[in-house]
């Protein structure tokens, strides 16, 4: 584990997508399909990366979370919400976000128009009460075109935007 091999006391949380709603379900102490995570005893900031936080169509596993645990539900964690936007008919951008950014968009947040990473929508991606960091010319992942939240530079620019606490 982590904290043993580093001596730490307190780690960091970096979800992507659909990982930063599961990171915010893991930092729940209560049961949640017969487990108990508890990850808030030994997190002290999550930083989530394009994830889908608010939706109007949600999975009903993004539904829960958002409706037992919104926005920056546990106190004692510095939520870091980090959201991409592209324009999508640039040269940044792949073939795929240009056929299916607009209706990813309208699906999540009922905007097709709206601005976005190319697969969230940026009113989605920017959790409520949280410190919210906005990446221009940054697409949700590699497939979507140059320059994901993960790519050395993005990494970079949002790593040295965060309030750490």
């Amino acid at each position: 584990m982590a904290l043993r091999e580093t001596k730490a006391k307190k780690i960091d949380l970096i979800g992507h997508s659909s990982g930063g709603i599961m990171l915010r379900l893991y930092l729940s102490n209560e049961v949640f399909n017969n487990l108990v995570f508890n990850g808030k005893s030994i997190a002290k900031n999550l930083i989530t990366l394009g994830s889908p936080h608010q939706a109007i169509k949600a999975t009903a596993l993004r539904r829960f979370v958002n409706e037992k645990y919104p926005g920056n539900f546990f106190k004692n964690i510095n939520y870091v919400s980090i959201g991409g936007e592209v324009e999508i008919n640039s040269d940044q951008t792949s073939l795929l976000t240009k056929l299916i950014a607009q209706s990813s968009y309208k699906s999540i947040s009922g905007n097709k128009n709206e601005r976005g990473d190319g697969l969230v929508p940026l009113s989605s991606s920017l959790l409520k009460n949280s410190q919210k960091i906005t990446l221009p010319k940054t697409v949700h992942g590699g497939i979507f075109g140059n320059n994901w939240y993960c790519s050395p530079s993005k990494v970079k620019e949002w790593w040295n935007k965060i309030n750490w606490v």
